[in-house]
């Protein structure tokens, strides 16, 4: 027997794209990696499972991802998703994406709404902060209250999945890859690192080999904020 998807899991499954009832878009396979690494550490440890009804999605590798690959992909899932609901008539999917903190990441979610106004941020855009609160009220404005509340000493610092880890564990990969970094930026008790193209592919690399989930506590800890943003449970705190 045929399966008969409908029209947003067919786009998906023709992207490669993992089909939950939310989808987060990230800006490449690393981000959604670093995601997926975190899930799989936490549900060995506490068999919690949070990636059941979750997916953080790499929106493209190399030219085809970055924020530019997110707006796209943004773009066409939200507009597909709206033509599909349950047997409840409610919608079945919600698209969503999580940007960079950066100068391309805040362009995005000024700039986006141009091409569709349905998209706002902290409903269907997000930016990465240092701190990720978690919520029980999905309300926009709400949501934008208590994560800028919360960042408020930070307003002015760039921020990256990569800038999650403990100072110990961003340490030792210095140690290893002396030339990774090209500058930080420092505000207050939070540090971002921009590294070299080839530093950021050797950090990866650096994770999978030797990330344990302590490591990976503030990449946990976004995951759960984001389910908290687009309506989900948070299990668990670990």
């Amino acid at each position: 027997m045929v399966e008969v998807l409908d029209p947003l899991a067919a786009y998906a499954r023709s992207k490669g794209y993992p089909v939950r009832s939310r989808m987060i878009l990230v800006e490449g396979t690393s981000d959604a990696d670093l995601f997926l690494l975190a899930s799989h550490l936490l549900r060995k440890k506490t068999g919690a499972n949070l990636m059941e009804d979750i997916a953080f999605v790499p929106a493209g590798e190399k030219d085809n991802g970055g924020v530019r690959g997110v707006i796209r992909e943004l773009l066409v899932l939200h507009a597909v998703a709206t033509t599909v609901f349950d047997s409840s008539g409610r919608p079945r999917y919600r698209i969503a994406a999580l940007f960079d903190n950066d100068n391309a990441g805040r362009y995005a979610v000024r700039s986006t709404p141009q091409f569709d106004i349905r998209l706002t941020e902290f409903k269907e855009m997000f930016l990465l902060r240092p701190l990720m609160p978690l919520t029980n009220n999905c309300d926009p404005n709400a949501i934008r209250s208590l994560v800028e509340n919360a960042n408020a000493p930070y307003r002015n610092l760039d921020w990256e999945l990569e800038d999650l880890f403990p100072v110990s564990f961003l340490n030792a990969f210095d140690e290893e890859h002396g030339s990774a970094v090209k500058r930080t930026a420092v505000v207050g008790d939070r540090t971002h690192r921009d590294l070299t193209p080839d530093g950021k592919a050797r950090f990866h690399h650096f994770v999978k080999q030797n990330a344990l989930l302590s490591d990976l506590n503030g990449v946990v800890e976004t995951m759960r904020a984001m389910r908290s943003y687009v309506g989900l449970s948070t299990p668990i705190p670990y």
